[in-house]
């Protein structure tokens, strides 16, 4: 009886550990790493900031109601040591992640990963560097191309 129980819980842990998100896991391998800074913005609250916002726009405020969760990490030193070190962590989990957008606008360089289920977007992951600067956008919930374009566009930097 106890070793049934013990399998079971031993099967939920991995379930729950292989469905961390990148951000989660990347956390996970910098344990104590003082230089990253990890915010976490519910639904509500983004949905909260939108309509505050003069420009509203009714599309992006029904994609942010089927959002899960964001989260955003930063480091503000070593951008490109963590750049590189989440372009592996994008390697090591290939078969869950394809690669969507990159660009790359002088020194800063920005990757666009998502993750599918059947042909619905549930994960996004958007990996920026520029200078000694480092941030992941973490979006998980269900996303559409529409709205990963528009979020795309939003970062590239605006020319006069």
């Amino acid at each position: 009886m106890k070793s049934v129980l013990l399998m079971c819980w031993m099967t939920l842990l991995s379930v729950a550990v292989s469905a961390q998100d990148f951000a989660s896991r990347f956390l996970t391998e910098h344990k104590g790493d003082s230089n990253l800074t990890c915010v976490t913005i519910s639904p509500k609250m983004m949905e909260e900031i939108m309509k505050s916002d003069a420009e509203k726009d009714d599309e992006i405020l029904e994609i942010i109601s089927n959002l899960k969760s964001m989260q955003m990490l930063t480091a503000k030193v070593k951008g490109q040591k963590y750049y590189d070190e989440a372009l592996k962590v994008v390697e090591k989990n290939s078969g869950r992640f394809e690669p969507f957008l990159s660009f790359k606008d002088g020194a800063e360089n920005c990757q666009i990963m998502v993750r599918k289920k059947n042909d619905t977007i549930i994960e996004l992951v958007m990996l920026m560097h520029g200078k000694n600067n480092f941030s992941v956008i973490n979006f998980t919930g269900n996303m559409s191309s529409e709205f990963i374009s528009k979020l795309a566009a939003s970062m590239k930097p605006k020319r006069f």
